[in-house]
């Protein structure tokens, strides 16, 4: 049995996935609460990883979850009302309950209301917690959410200036001031949210052969995060050194403002707000996908690390989607140098990579991702693309 980490930030869920993708068919044991909330990426990684359980070959797809899932409808709503927890449900075929089978239309009814609230523009009761998530599970009756398509088709996604909407609506039903951010930045966080989403659409509803998916998820999500112990989180993020090296230069900036006392690891409780905007989805992945289009590769048995990786920077240079796209190959620039103000740190998992960009380091200014983790030269591979946003609210 495979055991889903408490932990469930970038490095552990990388190590629990070399796990499944070793043993298929294998049952996961979940647990009801994950530390952090799966925040920082760690929510749509989570999904990325449950998809590429489900997707393997001989995977039955056991769900183990704890007694009191079964026995208490709170800890039921608990573990429904987050991204990994939704995703387990949809994915799984079983669900058992400390042995015993437990009913998985069941289970599924309590993430009903979060997905009426998906669809009806209650963004504060989608998840639990300071978060908000539009998720599109395909085959359900409310695939595409009205937020997110103009109708229920695929390749009806609205347009960015609905997007340049929806973005403002969701941040003010989860509190955030509203000069958090000014216009300029909405405008360009709204236009690079619509452009991965249109690929999300396309990419995660078929297959590199062109065929549509049974199962699957794509979506956006949007998390706040109050963090006031930074040496317990750089703890947790474990050989994430980029990660860790960019949390330690935001609470070092939060003490050299006066907002911390002389212990730079300790911040006061909410006083280092971090917005982190997601969007994903479970399809093959954006190299294999963009491969399959030109080259007609159908696995990433045919194509090298380099080639893929080549791909994916290909996919964000001027004019190269797979999808006309209303930015004219000058949107997502823009987009980037609103990323490089807002001193972001982005983190994109598809295929065989797991990249990232500090946008806050003076030498960036381009879409120049790195190798997450060195010590990981060749991530094991995962369902879809997902791709974070993470920077300091001030």
């Amino acid at each position: 049995m495979l055991q889903f980490p408490a932990n469930a930030l970038a490095r552990p869920l990388e190590d629990f996935l070399a796990q499944v993708r070793l043993s298929p068919g294998q049952a996961v044991k979940m647990p009801i609460q994950l530390r952090w909330g799966g925040g920082l990426g760690g929510a749509v990684q989570s999904v990325q990883v449950l998809a590429t359980w489900a997707k393997l070959e001989g995977a039955g797809r056991a769900l183990r979850l704890p007694g009191a899932f079964a026995s208490q409808e709170n800890t039921r709503e608990r573990f429904a009302s987050t991204l990994p927890g939704m995703a387990a449900l949809y994915f799984a075929e079983r669900i058992d309950c400390d042995g015993e089978p437990f009913s998985r239309y069941k289970a599924l009814e309590v993430v009903a209301p979060r997905i009426a609230a998906m669809q009806s523009g209650a963004y504060r009761d989608t998840l639990r917690g300071q978060g908000a998530a539009l998720c599109c599970f395909i085959g359900a009756k409310n695939e595409f959410l009205n937020a997110l398509y103009s109708r229920a088709s695929p390749g009806e996604v609205r347009e960015v200036t609905d997007f340049r909407v929806l973005l403002p609506r969701i941040l003010k039903d989860l509190s955030v001031r509203d000069d958090a951010l000014n216009e300029g930045q909405l405008d360009y966080l709204s236009g690079l949210i619509y452009q991965l989403f249109l690929n999300a659409d396309e990419h995660g509803s078929f297959d590199e052969s062109g065929a549509r998916f049974e199962t699957g998820m794509r979506g956006l999500a949007v998390r706040l995060t109050a963090v006031s112990d930074v040496k317990s989180l750089v703890h947790y993020a474990g050989e994430d050194t980029a990660l860790k090296a960019y949390l330690i230069k935001l609470a070092l900036l939060e003490k050299s403002k006066g907002r911390v006392s002389e212990d730079a690891e300790k911040l006061p409780g909410g006083s280092m707000q971090l917005l982190e905007i997601s969007v994903f989805d479970t399809g093959p992945g954006l190299g294999l996908r963009w491969l399959s289009e030109k080259e007609g590769r159908r696995s990433y048995a045919e194509i090298s690390h380099d080639e893929e990786l080549a791909a994916v920077q290909t996919c964000f240079k001027k004019h190269a989607t797979t999808k006309a796209s209303q930015f004219k190959g000058q949107g997502l620039s823009m987009a980037l140098m609103a990323l490089k103000r807002l001193d972001a740190f982005m983190t994109l998992r598809t295929g065989r990579l797991s990249l990232y960009q500090d946008f806050s380091r003076s030498d960036t200014t381009e879409f120049e991702p790195r190798n997450r983790f060195p010590k990981l030269k060749r991530p094991p591979e995962v369902a879809g693309t997902g791709y974070s946003i993470c920077f300091r609210l001030k």
